[in-house]
């Protein structure tokens, strides 16, 4: 039987999407064809995955004030378990538009400040589990004191975050990180790797390289999220996933739900190359239905088949 998967979400959101009429053009009035209300943050949609393939999983993470009242009734309505603490402030919203352009344009609030105190409450609180940390932390908490705290729950911790806070994930245990390539490359320049120590070529050469340096200095697992051409993963192995070919309608969501299926399958005793084949296949899933974790498990297991699987060690 797979653990269950706890996603402590540091900065929950009510994520509204809003399906624009129109090409979006600033300083002109755009009237919304339809709007989609969902819990939001990286951790809600990693829930998401893993639920529907099966797994059992809960959101964890403050909530506050009147959004964070509507965000728990909108967890509520879905059918997923949330582990939540009350804190001052009030939950941000994310605004997504879509206007059958290119890549949607976000809006997202910052949140609410949470304390230190208020941090080691939730954490102490969590429900037994594989924890992963997918998302942001809120303004008023310090990398290095979150990083600290993280240093306290039970390994193995996966962290999918970006900038200082992913730094101070890793100098405090991390036993795998999920960034993308924006985030990895923020973490080899945080790191002091040059263009010539990060490896030249490819972007998934220079990816690669700044893997093993990761790997060799931290001890963590690596996996980077390559968008539509799929996923690289550094741990036992070095595994390279293609996406099969699909029409991305929203890929927002997609590397959350990538993770969170990569988890779900390693908990139920998958190779790690066999999980990333899956977890791309839900990224793949995701993108092609709308984005947000809308995806259901039958096609993702289905798609599975199509990724192909590269070893590049």
């Amino acid at each position: 039987m797979p653990r269950r998967i706890v996603a402590l979400t540091p900065n929950p959101a009510i994520d509204r999407t809003l399906t624009l009429g129109n090409s979006l053009r600033p300083g002109t009035l755009h009237r919304v064809r339809r709007v989609r209300e969902a819990a939001g943050g990286k951790g809600v949609n990693l829930v998401r995955a893993v639920v529907a393939l099966g797994g059992e999983a809960v959101v964890a993470g403050p909530l506050a004030g009147m959004g964070g009242r509507a965000f728990r009734e909108l967890l509520e309505r879905e059918g997923l378990a949330g582990a939540m603490t009350e804190v001052a402030g009030e939950t941000r919203q994310c605004t997504i538009l879509l206007d059958g352009g290119g890549h949607p344009t976000e809006i997202n609030e910052p949140g609410p400040d949470v304390a230190e105190d208020q941090w080691r409450a939730l954490l102490a609180a969590l429900p037994e589990g594989r924890v992963v940390v997918s998302g942001s932390i809120p303004p008023g908490t310090a990398p290095e004191r979150f990083g600290a705290l993280l240093g306290d729950l039970p390994p193995p911790v996966t962290v999918d975050g970006h900038g200082p806070a992913l730094l101070a994930a890793l100098a405090s245990g991390a036993e795998l990180i999920a960034p993308n390539l924006r985030e990895l490359a923020e973490l080899a320049a945080a790191l002091g790797l040059d263009a010539g120590r990060a490896g030249s070529g490819s972007p998934i050469e220079r990816a690669l390289a700044v893997a093993y340096e990761v790997r060799r200095r931290f001890g963590a697992r690596v996996i980077v999220t390559l968008g539509e051409t799929g996923a690289l993963l550094l741990g036992a192995g070095a595994w390279l996933a293609r996406a099969p070919a699909a029409r991305a309608v929203n890929p927002i969501g997609s590397g959350d739900c990538l993770l969170g299926a990569f988890l779900w399958a390693e908990e139920a005793g998958r190779p790690e190359a066999e999980a990333l084949a899956l977890g791309v296949a839900a990224g793949t899933e995701n993108a092609r239905r709308g984005g947000g974790g809308t995806l259901e498990g039958a096609s993702v297991r289905a798609l599975a088949g199509r990724v192909r699987l590269e070893d590049v060690s």
